[in-house]
């Protein structure tokens, strides 16, 4: 349900969706301009769990605050704008994206970064590059770098607004059960080896009743940033994974599953085991498990490899539909929005924000503020290519069943090579076709 400070702010606002009323009440606080539409989706995790509200209700108390700001230069008076709100579905196929933003005569979207990258080249996004100008090298200043790049290719199609760190989060209340010390600065991986066996439990028969860590439940990036590997040169052109870096990465987390045996070795249902189980593992990555009957979960910096920090998914961002008849009013309610919205996401994408991120999350230990700010740190971005993301996912499946490392990266390789050669057949063919 919303704040009654949000009840009231929305009234100078059409409500999200169809079963709201119709009709705009007259607000003459707000200096009538352009209307626009922002169709908003609400899957996003980087939105949820703080505050006891949803995404859909943080999107309109944003919206809300906006109008009632009045001194502003990106709020609704200044900036001469209405704002309504709109709900799609958070499902949507790519190719339905132009349609249904065409539909509802949106001018702003919440995307994700590869759907911001891939429906940017599509032409269904506006790149804001025409809109930042000499602001361009500000805005670089203002958001993290290495966040801004996951929504560009090429161009920048969206700014974003919360991210979803790297960072261990682990069942406090279990740690002290067992009598276990919370992770600390000093972790490095061997620390996390030696409390995942002490927190793994076994019952009589030597079955698993709780897993002591899930490795692999976001991938294994973590294992290959912290060792200074990689999957791909930064051309994209080789595979990097036959390197000793990569090796003794993939090597450790097969460890972890097979020789250690804190980690499940599962691949299908493993989301179900941290997310719905009523005893979910000690530790996990990137993602605690929210069922009021799974613990105590706090989260800390990662235990050390030969680096600590690791990129962050930039996971949601606003952008402007091609389509808008209002490109400028659109910029200007974008800039406002996020903005806006920094104080409602579990992690903020501007500097400043971030800085005050104690102000924003007081459910946050001052240990805890630091390992997110330290994740955001990172020169890199979250890789978001096609193969990249097929061959961990296939590296992950295949150290899970228990293949040896050699064999994994092997046919990881050829994976890359077989993806690169179609994307080279594929850019052949097109510039065949436009020479005719």
């Amino acid at each position: 349900m919303l704040s009654r400070r949000t009840l009231m702010a929305s009234a100078a606002l059409i409500p999200v969706g169809c079963s709201f009323i119709n009709s705009q009440p007259e607000s003459p606080a707000i200096v009538q301009g352009a209307s626009l539409i922002w169709a908003v989706a609400d899957s996003f995790a980087s939105l949820a769990g703080t505050r006891g509200m949803s995404a859909l209700e943080k999107f309109e108390l944003a919206a809300a605050e906006l109008a009632q700001d009045e001194e502003n230069p990106r709020g609704l008076k200044q900036g001469r704008y209405t704002l309504s709100l709109r709900r799609i579905s958070p499902w949507l196929e790519r190719e339905q994206y132009a349609a249904t933003l065409a539909d509802l005569g949106a001018d702003l979207v919440t995307v994700g970064p590869y759907n911001a990258q891939v429906l940017g080249e599509q032409g269904v996004l506006l790149p804001l590059d025409r809109f930042t100008g000499s602001e361009g090298t500000g805005i670089e200043r203002e958001f993290y770098p290495n966040v801004l790049a996951q929504f560009q290719r090429g161009a920048l199609y969206a700014l974003p607004v919360g991210v979803r760190p790297q960072v261990l989060y682990y069942d406090a209340a279990l740690f002290r059960r067992e009598g276990v010390s919370a992770p600390h600065s000093n972790w490095g991986w061997d620390d996390l080896v030696v409390n995942a066996a002490k927190l793994t439990e076994r019952r009589a028969n030597g079955s698993v009743a709780r897993w002591g860590l899930a490795t692999h439940s976001q991938g294994l990036w973590w294992a290959l940033w912290q060792n200074e590997a990689a999957v791909l040169d930064l051309d994209g052109l080789q595979c990097r994974l036959q390197e000793p870096s990569a090796l003794e990465a993939l090597q450790f987390c097969y460890d972890l599953l097979h020789t250690h045996r804190v980690s499940p070795a599962e691949f299908t249902y493993l989301g179900r085991m941290i997310y719905e189980s009523g005893n979910p593992p000690a530790m996990v990555y990137e993602l605690p498990p929210k069922r009021p009957s799974a613990g105590e979960y706090r989260l800390a910096q990662l235990p050390r490899g030969k680096v600590r920090a690791v990129p962050v998914y930039g996971e949601v961002g606003i952008a402007i539909a091609a389509r808008t008849s209002h490109p400028e009013e659109a910029y200007t309610a974008l800039r406002g929005l996020v903005g806006a919205m920094q104080p409602y996401v579990i992690v903020p994408t501007q500097r400043e924000a971030m800085a005050r991120l104690g102000e924003f999350r007081k459910d946050l230990r001052p240990e805890e503020i630091t390992a997110l700010q330290q994740s955001m740190e990172h020169e890199s971005g979250w890789p978001l290519t096609g193969v990249q993301l097929h061959v961990i996912r296939y590296i992950v499946e295949a150290l899970v069943q228990g293949d040896d490392v050699a064999s994994v990266v092997n046919e990881a390789c050829s994976i890359v090579r077989e993806y690169q050669q179609a994307e080279r057949t594929t850019r052949e063919q097109a510039a065949r076709v436009s020479r005719w």
